[in-house]
């Protein structure tokens, strides 16, 4: 059995078995605001919240991020929690779109092929065993993206916060 916090529950488990709190099963309508494209991590794992990209719903693997339960990814050092694009010819822009967890110090580099968008920044917490992570918000809201690429020079990649609500 598997069980997911969600809104108006939580559970605590151990190894004297777990706990679910359904205290407020039905929270009111302002209660909880969490912005499309919001990463958020327990242990390893890092769920994001359902948003688009250019209009589409990105995949963590081959899985929508919409999908019940979601898809998750695993996190194995410092690093980003990323959307990557990567070009179709003969598109305007990109109609797909990927959460990516990739490891180092720094994003990855736009190429006339892929770029990079990021969402998290993801730091080990020092003295914690297992190593556990802390993420760094850097973007809330769905994304618009477009690619251009004038001749023989490398292409460009504008990316656009769509802002949600809450930042208003």
């Amino acid at each position: 059995m598997k069980i997911q916090p969600g809104v108006g529950y939580n559970f605590d488990s151990s190894s004297r078995g777990f706990t679910l709190d359904t205290s407020d099963p039905f929270p009111s309508l302002g209660a909880v605001k969490v912005d499309p494209l919001t990463p958020s991590i327990a242990g390893t794992k890092v769920n994001i919240q359902p948003g688009t990209v250019n209009r589409y719903v990105p995949k963590i693997d081959e899985d929508y991020i919409d999908k019940i339960p979601p898809p998750q990814l695993t996190i194995t050092g410092e690093g980003y929690v990323l959307v990557k694009v990567t070009y179709v010819a003969d598109k305007f822009f990109p109609r797909t779109a990927e959460i990516v967890f990739v490891e180092g110090e720094d994003v990855p580099e736009d190429t006339n092929e892929e770029s990079y968008y990021p969402l998290a920044k993801v730091t080990p917490i020092e003295d914690s065993s297992p190593t556990a992570y802390t993420l760094g918000q850097l973007q809330a809201g769905s994304l618009a993206v477009n690619r251009l690429k004038a001749g023989a020079s490398t292409a460009v990649w504008w990316w656009t916060p769509l802002y949600p609500p809450s930042f208003y």
